[in-house]
């Protein structure tokens, strides 16, 4: 069964060469985490852990893979992962960030609206951290009693200066809920791009959107499906792909030099179409769990679109630091393309272009010197 070759987001988004992040600390508040290889070697770039349902994080529950820590890995590596496990390839676009790590979710993964604003309101309370870049990739129900005050920690964020970038959610008929509802924030839907470094195909890809209060989110699209992410070592998904690759490797090997023969002579019918089955049921399992490597797996959804945005921000700081969050979402949207024949309200300005968003920021540092 052929396996889809996933492309790494350098690839497929024609990212600008020349930047990726250095120099810029980005926050991610999530469901939880674990340092992986991606952001820990060759250099360390986890600046802090920390627990905003907690006054202490416990650092057993960061340093052991856990269920709740793979949402926040993957997009956490989807946007400053520097590929260290795939000797490079699956990187995300601010692969030089260094990255603060914010759980904001109690042991059994509910999100509460007081944990996400005591998260969002993190870098206010450690301003020596230098947090830029905020991404959230999470979401608080408007019947939450704390969601005015979840998006009250954003509009105070981006009024200290620092850029807040939301998932839209997976939710096509509502809209974004906080803090992807508050105007200040930047808030990313999904784009399907189909795997491919062309344009011309690309399509929304099924998110929130809508009209709230005043303000239409979401306020632009990034890529959302076909998304290579690491998987946390050592858990039961990782322990199954490591084998199934290694099998299918050995069987595809033995087919071509030995023609499926246990005996190395002719094989019989029997044993072609036995082992025959067997690469094309461990194909299909490999497929169906989205695995593209031992390390790695293809995921989807907007909490991918939204690290993807924030690491695209990254690289616009880098080339320009003195951006203001305002004007960084003013490039950002004015460098995207629309799709054609698809509404506003469901794509904001069309969808993220890397290297033309680094070239805005890098004209307005010229404009400033002129």
């Amino acid at each position: 069964m052929a396996r889809p070759q996933i492309l790494s987001l350098p690839e497929r988004l024609e990212a600008h060469p020349k930047y990726a992040g250095r120099g810029v600390c980005i926050g991610f508040v999530d469901s939880g985490f674990y340092p992986h290889p991606d952001l820990m070697h060759p250099r360390r770039r986890i600046r802090v852990y920390a627990d905003a349902a907690r006054e202490v994080p416990v650092g057993g529950e960061f340093f052991t893979p856990q269920a709740f820590g793979w949402h926040g890995t993957m997009t956490a590596c989807c946007a400053a992962g520097n590929g260290y496990v795939s000797g490079g390839r699956y990187r995300g676009l601010a692969s030089e960030s260094d990255v603060v790590l914010i759980k904001a979710s109690i042991d059994d993964g509910r999100i509460r609206g007081k944990h996400v604003a005591n998260a969002i309101r993190f870098p206010l309370r450690y301003p020596h951290l230098e947090i830029k870049v905020l991404n959230i990739s999470l979401g608080v129900r408007r019947d939450d009693p704390d969601f005015a005050d979840t998006e009250a920690a954003v509009r105070e964020v981006v009024a200290a200066g620092i850029v807040v970038v939301c998932a839209a959610g997976n939710n096509p008929g509502a809209p974004p809920l906080a803090p992807g509802s508050v105007d200040e924030a930047i808030t990313a839907g999904g784009s399907n791009d189909k795997n491919t470094t062309g344009s011309d195909d690309d399509e929304p890809w099924p998110s929130s959107h809508g009209r709230v209060g005043n303000v239409i989110k979401p306020d632009l699209l990034a890529p959302a499906i076909w998304l290579p992410a690491p998987m946390l070592p050592g858990t039961l998904t990782a322990r199954e792909a490591a084998p199934l690759f290694q099998l299918l490797s050995v069987l595809e090997e033995e087919s071509v030099e030995h023609g499926f023969s246990e005996t190395r002579q002719t094989a019989s019918a029997e044993e072609r179409a036995s082992v025959q089955a067997l690469i094309e049921a461990i194909g299909a399992r490999i497929n169906r769990c989205k695995y593209i490597s031992p390390d790695y797996q293809h995921v989807d959804g907007t909490s991918f679109a939204s690290p993807i945005t924030a690491s695209v921000v990254a690289q616009m700081l880098e080339a320009n630091p003195a951006l203001t969050p305002a004007e960084i979402k003013r490039g950002l949207l004015s460098t995207a393309v629309p799709l054609v024949n698809v509404d506003r309200e469901r794509q904001g300005a069309g969808v993220l272009k890397p290297r033309r968003a680094v070239e805005w920021a890098l004209d307005q540092r010229r404009d400033s010197r002129a």
